[in-house]
């Protein structure tokens, strides 16, 4: 089994979360690579976001919080649509996937940060949020793949997710704007 090509395949949606290995071990692994590759692309913005968390440790903390409100918001929706026991693939699939988009949504924030006087400012952030917008794809292919629906269907259950997480977010993590 090579893992890191099923998720690049799923990134660029010519695999399914069920090519995936049912595991729970790679399941695990994936939530702490996922978990450490948001961190690592909020690195740049640290400083501003300890400010705004308190600490940064908070940004720890919130990490592994949206992960944990992630994965049980698609526990919740596959449960609701009688596909529960397909959680472990689908879950290892959107952590294996994650990681590999913020991994390179920090390689762009960092050329970014590296070079700001530089006019290609511009175009990095037009790719971090294209690959912002990319990832909610492929959750989409993965919710589509997952419970056997069309891409509308996965597309709104994508943004549901994302949604009820930010509120799940928001209500535990204490936020000092």
């Amino acid at each position: 089994m090579n893992a890191p090509k099923i998720f690049l395949d799923i990134s660029l949606l010519k695999a399914k979360p069920q090519d995936i290995p049912y595991s729970y071990h790679l399941l695990a692994i994936t939530a702490v690579t996922s978990i450490a590759s948001y961190i690592l692309a909020l690195k740049p913005a640290t400083p501003e976001l300890a400010r705004i968390l308190g600490t940064q440790n908070s940004i720890v903390v919130m990490s592994i919080a949206e992960h944990a409100f992630f994965a049980l918001t698609v526990w919740v929706i596959l449960k609701i649509r009688g596909y529960s026991g397909r959680f472990v693939q689908a879950m290892t699939a959107m952590f294996g996937v994650s990681t590999i988009i913020r991994i390179l949504v920090w390689l762009v924030v960092s050329l970014l940060a590296a070079d700001k006087e530089s006019s290609g400012s511009g175009l990095a952030g037009m790719l971090v949020f294209g690959l912002s917008l990319w990832i909610w794809v492929v959750y989409a292919h993965v919710f589509r793949e997952t419970l056997e629906t069309r891409f509308g269907n996965g597309l709104l259950y994508t943004i549901v997710s994302q949604v009820i997480t930010s509120m799940l977010l928001l209500t535990v993590i204490d936020v000092n704007f």
